[in-house]
């Protein structure tokens, strides 16, 4: 857990882009203190007017007792307005900087979160921290002025009573703030709770097909259950802890009503109060409760926040890659590999391992599972960085650059498995080339023996559902290839990209790519099926397993 000061520090950067939205807010929050407090002096001259007390005329105090009431209505919902556009801006902003900065960060073999928690670090806890920065920081601003001027109006009516109803409030606010550390330690809990709810539900949703085939629904759904149950009973913890803490100042402010309502009685007995001062100060306790009320408030809400501020820190913890540029080769690169050893967690998968992918050949890596075929695309692609060695990009005209995510702009890829996005066929051919026209998309349609696109009833404008639901794994697999050719860069790397595929389709598929790469893209295909070698120009076989 981090300390406050380092959170603080961190919500402090944070608000950076928005402390002028925040400054706005706050300047109408404090007109509408001016609308309410002088909404006091206009009743209380008023009640003075019609008991005697005053000579002053009374339509034009009725007049202004009107426009202030205006005044109050119109800056409530422009407070209100504001204070909602600001959050939703804020939103957007943190939930996209945070997005940007997970996706920009070096990848160590697995990811340090969750997708789920990060999910719900990036919707929930983004969300809790925008509400703090434009909404709770700013309210607490003008909850602040609100009780000074509140304070010092009645000061001048009656000192003795304003500091009686101050030390009240204050007194059963501080039992209240007994609860708040162990508020902090529930709501930490509860946050990390509600992540694990997410990764659940993103995880069975995602896998649903093998949840209904292996699992089983009860199995899933009764796991679900019993991590809700520890949710519920954590919260209803953190719900009684509040409830204290609201009996505490609910005494306070009942009992400092109760001392202004018996203070101007009696003064009217006694005659040292009128009617209109007896109303201001009932008027007056009530704006200097709800500005301690709402303080009782904002302050477990900022507890709660402080732990989002926390979750949102260790995504920033996350280290991004740097680029110093993008360093494109024109042509067809090499990629040399030169005495490479690699290892997960002390586990050896590449041990002292060489080549050189001259340029615009295409090569094939076969071998069982687990001897370092994919290890060995993640390191020239510069997704990982070797214990020992080296790998670059190299060509005659440029030089050598080592693998990195500088280079990473003329590698194309194909993964394994299903890797297209959601959307239709015509968005997933254009997220990798945003100018591509209709030619070029046929053109790496059909050398991926996809054409069958064409003959769907919606064409390119098919809805791809997620990780390509509504299409054959097959169909998914050629799409793949195709996108990934329609990319810019000078070299393809294929991992098990036509695992799904007949023999005659996969056959046509690397006649096309044979006859369209050969000389012009460096072509890496990894594969345990041998169709491939026939084409290749270097079949390199990884046959020690780790």
């Amino acid at each position: 857990m981090k300390d406050l000061k380092t959170c603080l520090k961190g919500l402090w950067n944070m608000s950076s882009p928005y402390r002028g939205l925040m400054l706005t807010t706050v300047f109408v929050g404090t007109l509408r203190i001016c609308c309410s407090l002088t909404f006091v002096w206009v009743c209380k001259r008023l009640i003075d007017i019609v008991t005697g007390e005053s000579s002053a005329p009374l339509y034009a105090s009725v007049v202004i007792l009107c426009c202030v009431m205006l005044g109050q209505i119109g800056c409530g919902i422009a407070y209100s307005y504001i204070q909602n556009l600001n959050s939703m801006k804020c939103r957007n902003r943190l939930r996209e900087d945070f997005f940007s900065h997970v996706l920009s960060s070096g990848w160590k073999g697995k990811e340090e979160f969750h997708t789920g928690d990060t999910v719900n670090r990036l919707e929930e806890d983004v969300r809790v921290v925008a509400e703090l920065l434009c909404e709770r920081i700013p309210a607490v601003g003008v909850t602040l002025l609100q009780l000074a001027a509140a304070s010092v109006y009645m000061l001048f009516l009656e000192p003795s009573l304003l500091w009686l109803i101050l030390v009240m409030m204050l007194l059963m606010v501080g039992c209240s703030k007994l609860y708040f550390k162990k508020i902090r330690q529930l709501t930490a809990e509860i946050r990390a709770d509600d992540s694990l709810v997410q990764q659940l539900v993103q995880e069975n949703l995602q896998n649903r097909v093998l949840v209904l085939t292996l699992f089983g629904v009860g199995n899933v759904v009764s796991k679900m259950s019993g991590v809700q149950d520890h949710l519920q009973k954590k919260t209803v913890e953190r719900l009684n802890f509040n409830a204290v803490a609201r009996g505490f100042m609910q005494i306070g402010f009942t009992g400092g009503y109760a001392v202004a309502f018996l203070w101007g009685l009696f003064g009217i007995l006694h005659g040292t109060v009128t009617f209109g001062m007896m109303t201001s100060f009932l008027q007056l306790v009530g704006q200097i409760q709800r500005p301690v009320a709402d303080l009782s408030t904002h302050i477990p809400a900022f507890i709660k926040s402080v732990t989002s501020v926390e979750r949102l820190l260790e995504l920033l913890d996350l280290e991004v890659e740097v680029s110093r540029g993008d360093v494109f080769f024109e042509d067809a690169p090499g990629i040399r590999v030169e005495d490479v050893t690699f290892s997960y967690d002390s586990i050896p998968v590449l041990e002292h391992f060489s080549h050189d992918f001259a340029p615009g050949s295409l090569t094939v890596i076969n071998g069982p599972t687990g001897v370092g075929k994919s290890t060995l695309t993640r390191l020239v692609l510069g997704l990982l960085k070797p214990l020992s060695g080296k790998v670059s990009v190299y060509s005659a005209k440029q030089g050598e650059v080592a693998c990195g995510v500088d280079t990473r702009c003329n590698f194309t890829y194909v993964p394994q498995g299903d890797s297209l996005m959601s959307g239709t066929i015509r968005e997933n051919m254009l997220f990798a080339c945003p100018d591509a026209t209709e030619e070029d998309i046929r053109e790496a349609l059909t050398l991926s023996a996809a054409e069958f696109v064409y003959s769907l009833e919606d064409g390119l404008d098919t809805v791809c559902g997620e990780k390509g639901t509504g299409l054959s794994v097959g169909q998914c697999q050629r799409i793949a290839v195709a996108r990934a050719i329609l990319h810019k860069g000078g070299v393809l790397i294929l991992d098990e990209a036509t695992s799904a595929l007949d023999l005659d389709t996969e056959a046509r598929l690397l006649d096309n790519i044979r006859e369209r790469c050969s000389g012009k893209r460096t072509v890496i295909f990894i594969s345990h099926r041998q169709a491939a070698s026939r084409i290749a120009d270097c079949v390199i076989s990884l046959n020690t397993q780790a």
